[in-house]
């Protein structure tokens, strides 16, 4: 099965909603107005993700090579604001809706920054004088983040009855992550375990490393809303993009060494909201969003002072991954026009 069916997939399973039996559905559902309404509302929010991003590279000239993975927690509390405009014409049965969310992270975040280093055994001879096989040098570092999202989704249900509602969307999604790592704890494996110089094995105290990461996703998918009941609903929106980008930072700064990533790729996005009526004008919704992201180009590296200064690398094939869940709370506040 590809990825490209998974909005095919969100539109059975709530053409499937609309076989559970009246008994279970909504007795009086909202009033609808005659022909058509428009509404506008504003929803503050709160809630915690959780997940990582990532990326990977790898050189190599023949058999002989390195490569290098760093992984970022993005564990973390956010709050934010998020505004729908909805434009309805209940004579021919249609929906249109526009929303806006922005959110930024609050307080710290949780985890610590991976790094892993696998080479060759030819290198591992050049660097410690015998080879070892599997990972050669790991560290953790404790990291501080800051955290902005940019969402903007367009619904239009086409699809529109008191059971269900079902419509195509189309939405952007924009996310950055600048994380700086400090207190390294690194460990050498076998005959990398001795300390510098002969090994790897040492504690950094202090800032060793900034690191920033933005991700630009243009997906499609399908929306889907249904009216349970009176006053609960349920939202499940499905979408895929084959135009995930990203782009990346990394800045050692103890090795003046800077490298840029450029990758393109493909995501996954699905969410689900329960939704309940307070009153007519006030909604208390509880959430949650997976996402999943997985991208590859290439990395480049330059040398901006030290010894090496002015040195730049070829092209490195790079992968940035992301894997993120973000579970949510809202209070959506209605002012009819």
């Amino acid at each position: 099965m590809t990825k490209m069916h998974f909005p095919v997939i969100g539109v059975i399973m709530c053409m499937l909603l609309s076989f559970i039996p009246d008994e279970l559905s909504a007795q009086s559902l909202p009033r609808k107005p005659s022909v058509e309404e428009s509404t506008f509302s504003v929803s503050p929010l709160a809630g915690y993700m959780s997940g990582n991003t990532l990326y990977h590279i790898s050189y190599y000239e023949g058999a002989s090579g390195i490569e290098s993975e760093l992984e970022f927690p993005l564990n973390t509390w956010m709050a934010g604001v998020s505004g729908e405009y909805t434009f309805a014409n209940y004579r021919e049965q249609r929906e249109w809706k526009l929303r806006v969310t922005f959110l930024k992270n609050i307080g710290g975040a949780s985890g610590v920054m991976k790094d892993s280093d696998w080479l060759t055994s030819d290198l591992d001879i050049l660097e410690v004088g015998q080879a070892h096989p599997g990972k050669d040098i790991y560290s953790e570092s404790a990291i501080d983040l800051d955290a902005t999202i940019f969402d903007l989704t367009a619904v239009f249900n086409t699809i529109r009855e008191d059971r269900i509602n079902i419509g195509p969307l189309v939405r952007f999604l924009y996310e950055s992550f600048k994380f700086t790592a400090s207190n390294t704890n690194q460990v050498g494996y076998g005959p990398y375990s001795n300390p510098p110089p002969l090994g790897y094995t040492v504690y950094i105290p202090g800032k060793t490393l900034d690191y920033e990461v933005t991700y630009k996703i243009l997906a499609l998918g399908v929306n889907c809303e249904y009216p349970a009941y009176q006053k609960f609903r349920a939202n499940f929106q499905l979408a895929y993009s084959p135009w995930a980008r990203a782009n990346d930072i990394d800045d050692h700064v103890l090795r003046y060494k800077r490298s840029t990533s450029s990758t393109d790729g493909s995501a996954f996005l699905a969410s689900l909201g329960l939704n309940w009526d307070l009153r007519p004008d006030v909604t208390l919704t509880i959430g949650g969003e997976y996402r999943k992201i997985r991208t590859s180009g290439s990395q480049t590296q330059y040398y901006y002072a030290g010894p090496y200064v002015g040195a730049t690398s070829p092209a490195i094939p790079s992968r940035i991954d992301s894997t993120q869940l973000f579970v949510s709370a809202m209070l959506t506040f209605l002012f009819p026009q």
